[in-house]
Formats: structure tokens, sequence, C-alpha cells
């Protein structure tokens, strides 16, 4: 990797941007790995520190790469992408798409429910609920982290499960309640630094936020759940019709 193609009035950061994705293309630089540091291009191209960059900005926007906090710019992995025109666990989703899934279980605790929890699952504020927070990985990167919360009083043997290598929604069937439909929220959020530091992104980096009620096949609201996915990372795909 140290030529950039030669075409006569095309800016020299577009240059290093197309020499860096042929690189990704042609499997030089495989997924996950992580490319020279920007001053070792500058030098290997002959050029500034910051026209590299910008053609690594440009890649980056198109998700081709991304960015660690404190580690370096890595080859990106294909992004996960949600149909969310069905109801499907991360897990299944992921799966059946051949990615790799893996969630680490950062806290479990029974809590008083807040206001915002308690109207979700029609509990009274303050009714025990099971906190669960996870970080799920894509690919081992991390790609979500997720606030789950459970009404205790309908599944307080949850706590001796394993929550980390099985669909929180098999373990809430074995206990009688299947998982049919849900309600959720989407917006654009910008990473706070606890949160950055958790899923490897910078402070300030997009993320795709959600809040989603979950509902069993009586009706019963079994799950109501913050989830903070990477921008960079994640997508999701709707189904419309007219």
């Amino acid at each position: 990797m140290n030529t950039i193609i030669s075409t006569e009035g095309v800016p020299l950061y577009i240059k290093i941007r197309e020499a860096l994705r042929t690189e990704i293309i042609n499997g030089n630089l495989k997924r996950g790995q992580k490319i020279p540091s920007e001053d070792e291009l500058a030098a290997r191209y002959g050029v500034s520190r910051m026209t590299v960059r910008q053609g690594i900005i440009d890649l980056i926007d198109e998700g081709l790469l991304y960015r660690r906090q404190g580690l370096g710019t890595f080859v990106a992995f294909p992004h996960l992408e949600r149909d969310h025109t069905r109801l499907t666990s991360f897990f299944e989703s992921a799966r059946q798409k051949g990615i790799h899934v893996a969630a680490t279980v950062l806290n479990v605790q029974v809590v008083p429910s807040r206001r915002r929890i308690a109207s979700a699952l029609d509990i009274p504020v303050g009714e025990a609920v099971i906190h669960i927070r996870t970080l799920r990985y894509a690919n081992h990167v991390p790609i979500t982290l997720h606030d789950a919360y459970i009404p205790e009083k309908l599944f307080a043997p949850i706590l001796s499960e394993n929550l980390e290598d099985t669909s929180l929604w098999d373990i809430m069937e074995k206990y009688g309640y299947r998982v049919k439909r849900a309600i959720q929220k989407l917006e654009a959020r910008e990473a706070d630094p606890e949160l950055a530091k958790l899923i490897g992104v910078e402070p300030g980096a997009p993320i795709l936020y959600k809040e989603r009620t979950i509902y069993a096949e009586d009706g019963t609201p079994v799950e109501f759940t913050f989830c903070y996915n990477r921008g960079d990372l994640y997508s999701l795909t709707v189904s419309m019709e007219r």
C-alpha cells in the first residue's frame, strides 16, 4: 500500500480514499483490522496528515471504516441490519445473517420502577422490576447497550438464569409468556461519554436510540427497554406500502 491512483485533477484526499477502499475490497485490509495511523499513511503516501484524515472520514461516513476511542481506526464489519417488518430478537436476527453475536451481562438487579417504566409495564410506580443491562456484540465488536426492565412479580426466577447465552424472550416463554408484539419509538441521539466508552465510539457519535414495550400473546406487557445502538454499525429496514 504505497501508491495512489494517478488521476490528473483529482484531489489528493480522494486518491487516498480510493486507495484505502481498494485495499479493503481486495482483502488486503480485513474486516476488524486496524489500519495504519494517519501519520504512517501520510508518510507512506507523501501527503499531509489532514489530507489522509479527510479520506478516512469519507470512508467512515460510508461505513467502511470506524473509530474506536483510544485504539485507532478499523475496517468495519457489515452493518447489523434489523428487519423491523417482523418482531425478532437481536440474536435471531443476527444469526440469520451469519453474524457472530454475543452478550455480556453488566448488571442484574431488582429496582423500584420509575414512572416511565411503570407506565409502559402497566404497574404502579415503585413496584419492583428486574433491570438487566447487557452489552451486545456483533462479530466481537460492541454494537448495542441494552437496558431491559421486566416485572419482578412475573419473572423472579429469571434472576437465576444464564442471561448471556439465551434470548430473554426464550426464557420468558419458559415461564408462560410468549412474546407476540411490540411498540417502539426510534430517534437519533449522540453518545455521552459513559455510553461512548462502553460501545467503543467517540463522545458525540451518532446513536440509534430505541424505546420498546414488548407484549405477550395475552396482551400483558412483559418488557420495557432502552436500547442504544451504534449508528455506524447498526441499521434497520421497515417495509411500507401505500
